[in-house]
């Protein structure tokens, strides 16, 4: 299913319809926690995620902390705790910093 958000082991647990970042947000936070109820060790990961075909192209290679996903309205959601909303323009902006 194109919604399904699943584990790294390929266990569907949630949903996100690519529309508006917060869903996402709030999905993953109910996610983590039902994971980390349950005593999981099975993790999300930001490159298998639903709806990456929404992320810009220049920005599907960007390393510097993970993108979780991106709406239609160009937000993003970032950062290893997936608690960051980033618009797509700071993203490029703080992906042509220098970062040595």
């Amino acid at each position: 299913m194109r919604n399904e958000i699943k584990t790294r082991s390929g266990r569907a647990v949630g949903a996100w319809d690519g529309r508006r970042i917060e869903d996402l947000q709030i999905e993953m936070a109910r996610i983590k926690a039902s994971l980390s109820a349950e005593g999981s060790t099975d993790r999300l990961a930001a490159t298998e995620m639903p709806h990456l075909d929404q992320l810009p192209e220049d920005l599907r290679t960007f390393r510097a902390y993970p993108i979780w996903g991106c709406d239609l309205n160009q937000n993003c959601l970032c950062g290893a705790n997936a608690n960051r909303v980033v618009s797509v323009k700071d993203v490029r902006q703080y992906s042509m910093i220098d970062h040595h």
